[in-house]
This record gives structure tokens, C-alpha cells and sequence, in this order.
């Protein structure tokens, strides 16, 4: 028999989920629900988020000043870590009680506030460089932390292991929007044109750092890469939107790129047969030209107001444009417009002026006021777009309904680096959530930091990156997803999703 003959006889037994016939193919089996053997470890419908949003701190979070302060440690009790953590930089015009003032004026609020015991039994603080998210009782009501640790200290590489939980060079790696855009995308009857996943890139963002770690696939689909979009003070994203190359020759353009489609389609078409042969590539491509002629839908989302700078100023130091109060304006109107499809929004923080290690909180030098300045711009940011109890702003965040992700790619060393800096500690560093499933009764400490500056009982980067597909109710266990022994301690789907939901959420049955 010739190899066609084989090829056409074996591809007529076939299941109809191996053929493509239309641009929507890629996407048209729902994905992502959890398996009936799975089903113990999902997340209860009634707990589910309605969406998500993340914030990545580019340029490595310290602990020190924010989010894990421990007083006790670092003091002159123990001459083997005196003067670390916390005590680093109380001395000096830039200590952290004068740049607190900077921010604050002559009367700041307290420097700590107690939050709760870690895993040591040691009571943590929440230092000043949160204090907009302090200040907000009913956030910190809800506060989450988790302890990551990992071993990959140069940007480029623990970059995307904390975007995607998968490490640099792995097929899989994807950010975790491929799939929540992969999933919704699965279920919506019409195609719109609209995401369901965006990631808000800043315009100080180093290409060579593997920030696009966030929009990456992996082995999703085309159709599942979320929208990337950088925000900037100029309209260049809102004009290409308007194909204004094409003019008026949109119909006759996009009429001729669809018959080298259909052309093509054709030939991988077996005479007599309703659908072609598999071709993903195909399918992308198909999927990508009918979103090109929906751009409109778009250019009706993102409004040119999104895309006009104003200045900035935090803790005494003026930027021309406030880049990240930009992205959380933006976020905050894709997640809550009327009709919105947005159920994940990635915002990429570069800090309202660059650390001096070039990222937003890369502080190898000038530590406290370049994190005390930024951390204090972001979450002024931010939690003007929470809604505050008794507030009913439909423009802004209702914490019983969107997960709020605080992630970054490490921590800063427990000791100094060039006299006032600190430098990459990925050994023992802290990400948060509140919002969504993680409520009151939610809140606490996942894993613990020891005076050494070492983490005990810490979570992988992977594990709360598959907390958020948990949140929202996809399967975080798909083959194109994570594995069971992401989730430490899991031996089965349904283990690792109790443990998802039990100890990274805090839910429990």
C-alpha cells in the first residue's frame, strides 16, 4: 500500500478532535476543567476568584523593610548576624526611619505593625515600605505570605521561574495567563476579539532579563498568549490598532490573506473530508488573522486616556510619568469595564524610577530610598483601586471577587552590598496574596525565615503560580501545565490540588 493510501485510511478512524476546520479549532474542545478523578482537589465553585490580578516587582522585593520583619534578629545578641536584616540601614541620612519621613512627614505612622507568628513561632512585623497596604485594615485582614526559595541568583534566570514556575529552557514555560486566556478563550460561545489575559509591561523593562516570560506559551496554542501590551505615555499601540497602513484596502486586504488561508487549508484537506489534517501552526495563524480583523474591538477597550502620562512623586524624588500607576489605572478598567472579558491581568512594575541596579528594585546601591520611594509609589497605586469597605466603585476592585498576586523573582541579601546597597538573595524571599478565596480567615504565614536570612518550609515559585489557576477553577495539572511534584508533599491531582487550596490559599474543606 503507498504511504498516502495508509496515511488517508488510518486518518479516516480518526477522532473529529484531530481536525481543523475552522480558525477557532485551536481552541474549540473546552480545556482545562479537572478530571473526575481530580475533582476532590478543586477548588469549591462558591470560593473561586472571578479574576486575578498580578503584580511583578521587577527587580528582586526585600523582605527586610516590607513584608517579613523580625526584630530580633540581627541585633547584637548574636554577633554572627548583627547589623543584618531589619538592622542593616537604621544608621545614616538615608536610615530607614528618615526615608520613612520622606514619605510620610514629620509625623510618620509607626515604623512596624504586628502581623503574626511564622512557622519559628517568631512574631513577624509588616515594615514601612507597605505602609499604603497597612493602612487598609480590611487588606491586611486577608494578608497572605508565602515563603519562596530557589537557587537561581542572575535576573535572566529566576526572572521566568517566578513568572512561570518553570525554569529557563524548559518547553512548558509558559506564564500563567496562557492558560486562564486558553481556558475562557475554550468556553466562550463567539469569538469577540476581546482577552481574557493581559500582561502591562513597563516601558524600563530589559528585554535581555526574560520579562516576556509572562506572555509566554509554552505548549498552549497561539491562540492562548495573552494580550502584551507595554504602557506608555504615547498612542503608537492605539494607532497600529487602526491599521491606518491598509486604509481603505481593509477589505481587500484581509480578503486576500484569507484565500492563501483557505488555499492552504486545502491542501492539507484530504478530498471528500470536512476538516484538514492537524497543522497547529496553521491554526495559530488562522486564529491571529481573525483577531486581526476584530482590532476594533480593542481600540473600544483601550481608550487613548490609558495612554497619557502624568508625573509622579514619592517619598521627596518627581518622575515626568508615573509608569505604574498607569498600568494599575489600566488594569483596574480591564478587570471591572462593563461586559469585560478580563478575568487576568499581569502588571510588570519598573518602579516609578529605575533602582541603581536598572530595574525597579534592583538596589545595589541606594537601597532604602530607591525601594522605600518606588514600594511607597506602588502601593499608594494600588490600593487606589481597591475598593475600601463601604465603597461601591464599579471602576474599582471588589476584594471579594479579584485575587491579588504580590510576586517578584528574589529577595535582597540580609546584609549590605557596596555600603548602601543589597544584593540578589534568592534563598529566602516573600510573594503575598489577599483577595478572592484568601479572606480573613485566610490569613497568615506560609513557611518561615530563620536569622540567617534562610528559608524553612518554603514553597517553590511553581507552587503559587499554580494557586492562581486553582483561584479561578482551571486544572493546574494539564499536561501543558504543571506536574504533581510542583505542589511538595502531592503524590496524586487531587492531593496536590487540596494542598493548593489548603496551604497556598489557605482553604480549607
Amino acid at each position: 500500500m503507498r504511504r498516502r493510501d495508509f496515511l488517508k485510511s488510518i486518518g479516516a478512524g480518526l477522532p473529529a478532535s484531530l481536525w481543523l476546520g475552522s480558525p477557532r479549532h485551536a481552541l474549540a474542545a473546552p480545556w482545562g476543567d479537572y478530571p473526575d478523578y481530580a475533582l476532590e482537589g478543586a477548588l469549591p465553585a462558591d470560593k473561586r476568584a472571578k479574576n486575578v490580578l498580578d503584580i511583578f516587582l521587577y527587580g528582586g522585593l526585600c523582605p527586610w523593610e516590607t513584608f517579613y520583619v523580625v526584630p530580633e534578629y540581627g541585633t547584637l545578641d548574636n554577633p554572627q548576624f548583627a547589623g543584618q536584616q531589619w538592622w542593616t540601614f537604621q544608621d545614616g541620612p538615608d536610615s530607614v526611619e528618615n526615608t520613612f519621613a520622606s514619605c510620610y512627614g514629620d509625623a510618620p505612622p509607626p515604623l512596624l505593625q504586628d502581623f503574626r507568628l511564622d512557622e519559628n513561632g517568631k512574631l513577624v512585623r509588616l515594615g514601612p515600605f507597605v505602609e499604603p497596604l497597612r493602612a487598609r485594615a480590611d487588606i491586611v485582614e486577608r494578608l497572605r505570605l508565602h515563603v519562596i526559595t530557589h537557587t537561581l541568583e542572575p535576573h535572566e534566570a529566576a526572572i521566568p521561574y517566578a513568572m512561570s514556575g518553570f525554569r529557563l529552557g524548559q518547553p512548558k514555560l509558559a506564564g500563567v495567563g496562557a492558560a486562564i486566556q486558553r481556558y475562557f478563550q475554550s468556553r466562550a460561545p463567539v469569538y469577540t476579539g476581546e482577552p481574557y489575559a493581559y500582561v502591562l509591561y513597563s516601558p524600563g523593562d530589559f528585554p535581555t532579563d526574560n520579562l516576556r516570560a509572562a506572555s509566554a506559551i509554552g505548549q498552549h496554542p497561539g491562540a492562548a498568549r495573552p494580550l502584551a501590551i507595554k504602557v506608555e505615555s504615547n498612542t503608537a499601540f492605539i494607532d497600529a490598532l487602526g491599521r491606518g497602513t491598509v486604509g481603505a484596502n481593509r477589505a481587500s486586504h484581509d480578503a486576500l490573506l484569507k484565500h492563501y488561508e483557505d488555499a492552504y487549508r486545502k491542501r492539507l484537506t484530504w478530498p471528500g473530508s470536512s476538516g484538514a489534517v492537524r497543522s497547529q501552526p496553521l491554526s495559530d495563524y488562522a486564529f491571529s488573522l481573525e483577531t486581526l480583523q476584530k482590532t476594533e474591538v480593542l481600540t473600544g477597550i483601550l481608550g487613548t486616556e490609558f495612554f497619557t502620562g502624568a508625573p509622579g512623586s514619592s517619598c521627596g524624588e518627581n518622575a515626568d510619568v508615573n509608569h505604574p500607576h498607569m498600568s494599575l489605572k489600566l488594569a483596574a478598567h480591564l478587570l471591572t469595564r462593563p461586559g469585560s472579558q478580563a478575568r487576568y491581568v499581569n502588571v510588570v512594575d519598573g518602579g516609578l524610577i529605575s533602582a541603581s541596579g536598572g530595574g525597579g528594585y534592583d538596589t545595589h546601591d541606594r537601597h532604602v530610598r530607591d525601594s522605600g520611594r518606588n514600594l511607597t509609589n506602588l502601593f499608594k497605586g494600588l490600593v487606589s483601586i481597591i475598593n475600601a469597605p463601604g465603597e461601591a466603585d464599579p471602576g474599582k476592585l471588589n476584594l471579594d471577587e479579584t485575587l491579588i498576586v504580590i510576586n517578584t523573582e528574589f529577595g535582597r541579601t540580609p546584609w549590605s552590598q557596596n555600603v548602601t546597597g543589597r544584593n540578589h538573595h534568592p534563598y529566602a524571599y516573600v510573594t503575598a496574596m489577599f483577595g478572592g478565596p484568601v479572606g480573613p480567615e485566610q490569613q497568615g504565614i506560609v513557611g518561615s525565615i530563620d536569622e540567617a536570612g534562610y528559608a524553612g518550609n518554603a514553597l517553590s515559585p511553581a507552587t503559587p503560580r499554580a494557586a492562581i489557576l486553582q483561584a479561578l477553577g482551571v486544572f493546574p495539572f494539564a499536561p501543558e501545565c504543571y506536574a504533581v511534584s510542583d505542589v511538595l508533599g502531592a503524590t496524586t491531582e487531587a492531593g496536590a490540588g487540596q494542598l493548593l487550596n489548603e496551604l497556598v490559599l489557605g482553604v480549607t474543606s
